[in-house]
């Protein structure tokens, strides 16, 4: 501590901590790069490569990008043929089918906010073949109208970059007076979609809720260290030997917190340096009220953030919110507004991509996901997949939803009948009366 005139009052001195979250944020930066026309995509040129982290370790994130993904891809597809030889469905030589396409494409857009598709031209100039292109591998100048593909940006191995004009319909006439150097250097084209034109890149629709993505998968980290640490809280460490210049604070704090801090170590350590001749270092443990309300109520936030920034309803993804029963009717609604606002136009983006490809109009259609009363469960089960244990338990578990909302919800969501949704709940089945032939 350090002793002002007046001998009755002290100060402490503290030296500044960045804070984590913001210094691991991958920010949307786009720059060129020097001497080349290529526009790097976000810091190091390795935003999409963030956004996928975070779809993966986020489990509210994850939650929507896969629900919506099947939403969109919808019950059936179906597409006219690129060639007369080529079986209905089938894109490319390799067999990849329309359903694949529209599964990995609605999936880049709900991740990165476009897709990407690369066309194979035939001796003709005419489209022969279509493939799905990795939208995370793929760089551009700034007007789109060339494209860059690496898989390993992040080594920066440029020596690997395949390059690709975007695709333009050629007239036969024009192909045929093209010389074969050209023809080869629009062969293969790419189909860029994104969903701004103020920006080189996509920008993601949770783009505005990313820290509250951060923080959603901080929180797991956090409480999963807190155990294998033994719940060790974070702490004050008082140094009273006197106040050392600030590079020497800023070498011994960054060690102290490289090796205890952060979510990563469950804890904090807040260094104070004080000038005390006693020369010793104490080390206090702040109390604090009510945290495991405080992570709770930090947990429902950023969920809420993520979803929001979705305009989805949780009740959807299988999250009953709270002071809300869940039933067929509401669950229509919900969708009903969802496929209004998000699905349907993801849907034609996507239908007008291939229509663009065909130059014809209608080429792709998708039957729309059913929400039909004999396809629903089979449709939610699905949909869940992985995450389904952990919402039939939030279900269970519920201190919202009352008995008759909960045998509801099991048998909607996993496809239950009756009796067996009972068994869950531990109540007693009653058998439906038939009725008596007069």
């Amino acid at each position: 501590m350090e002793k002002n005139n007046d001998t009755s009052r002290v100060a402490v001195s503290f030296a500044a901590i960045d804070p984590f979250l913001e210094q691991n944020i991958v920010l949307p930066t786009e720059k060129q790069v020097r001497g080349h026309d290529m526009v790097e995509w976000g810091e190091r040129n390795m935003y999409p490569e963030y956004l996928l982290d975070l779809s993966k370790t986020t489990p509210s994130l994850r939650s929507i990008i896969n629900g919506t993904t099947d939403f969109i891809v919808g019950n059936d597809q179906s597409i006219l043929p690129l060639t007369k030889d080529r079986d209905p469905g089938v894109m490319n030589k390799k067999g990849h089918t329309i359903r694949s396409q529209v599964e990995a494409i609605a999936r880049d857009y709900e991740t990165y906010g476009g897709f990407a598709l690369e066309v194979i031209r035939g001796l003709d100039g005419t489209p022969v073949e279509i493939y799905y292109i990795d939208i995370r591998f793929i760089r551009s100048n700034k007007d789109n109208s060339v494209f860059y593909y690496c898989e390993k940006w992040k080594n920066g191995r440029k020596k690997d970059t395949i390059v690709r004009p975007a695709y333009q319909h050629i007239p036969a006439d024009k192909w045929a007076a093209m010389d074969q150097k050209e023809k080869d250097r629009v062969a293969a084209s790419i189909v860029f979609v994104k969903n701004t034109t103020t920006q080189v890149y996509p920008f993601p629709i949770y783009g505005a809720a990313v820290k509250a993505c951060e923080t959603e998968r901080a929180i797991d980290d956090y409480h999963i260290n807190a155990i294998n640490n033994g719940f060790v809280s974070s702490m004050i460490i008082n140094f009273n030997n006197g106040i050392a210049d600030d590079e020497i604070k800023k070498e011994i704090e960054k060690g102290i917190n490289e090796k205890f801090c952060g979510h990563k170590n469950a804890g904090r350590v807040m260094c104070s340096w004080n000038p005390d001749v006693r020369n010793q270092t104490t080390i206090t443990e702040p109390k604090i009220d009510n945290f495991g309300d405080r992570y709770q109520a930090l947990a429902k936030h950023c969920r809420q953030q993520i979803f929001t920034a979705f305009q989805a309803n949780p009740n959807l993804f299988g999250i009953p919110t709270e002071n809300n029963g869940f039933s067929n009717d509401e669950y229509a609604e919900s969708f009903k507004l969802y496929n209004r606002t998000h699905i349907v136009p993801v849907q034609k983006m996507i239908c007008d991509a291939y229509d663009f490809i065909y130059d014809k109009e209608d080429v792709l259609t998708i039957t729309p996901f059913s929400l039909g009363e004999e396809d629903t469960t089979q449709t939610l089960a699905t949909q869940l997949g992985v995450g389904g244990t952990q919402a039939m338990m939030s279900v269970l578990e519920s201190g919202t939803l009352s008995v008759e909302q909960k045998k509801g919800a099991l048998q909607v969501l996993f496809g239950l009948d009756e009796e067996k949704a009972c068994t869950l709940l531990g109540i007693p089945y009653v058998p439906p009366v038939e009725p008596k032939e007069e």
